[in-house]
């Protein structure tokens, strides 16, 4: 008697969690340039959670972000470019909404983002398996 009250509990224990797992956005199929590995997206608040509970899991985040007065809104379609420490472009692709997580080889690397026409540029170095996060911020037109 006592195993099937087990098999019970565990069944009953698990609903929050299928039910939670069922509400979560997954996310969006990882794609691949050249040894770079990366997904794209986040457009919508449950598809935005999911790219910042993977972050971590990518050695390179990168979140486009248009400061617009007292709000900050996101954005997509931002155009981005990775370029190694000799200049030569590992990734070159528009961004499908505010987030960008790459696996990507150690090293140095220069990333330009560009939005309405206006181009940031960051360099980062990026080692190991920790999360290295960058945001680029416009600001809104007046």
């Amino acid at each position: 008697m006592r195993p099937k009250r087990i098999a019970t509990a565990l069944l009953i224990a698990s609903i929050p969690c299928a039910a939670l797992a069922a509400t979560q956005a997954p996310l969006p199929a990882e794609r691949h340039e050249g040894p770079v590995a990366f997904i794209t997206g986040g457009i919508g608040q449950d598809e935005a959670k999911a790219f910042e509970r993977a972050e971590k899991r990518f050695p390179l985040a990168l979140e486009f972000v248009n400061r617009a007065g007292k709000r900050d809104e996101f954005l997509a379609g931002t155009n981005v470019k990775v370029t190694d420490a000799h200049g030569k472009a590992v990734l070159s692709t528009a961004a499908d909404g505010p987030f960008l997580l790459a696996r990507m080889p150690k090293g140095r690397y220069t990333v330009a983002a560009t939005h309405d026409g206006k181009t940031l540029t960051r360099h980062v170095t990026v080692g190991g398996k920790t999360s290295r996060p960058v945001v680029f911020e416009w600001k809104a037109k007046a």
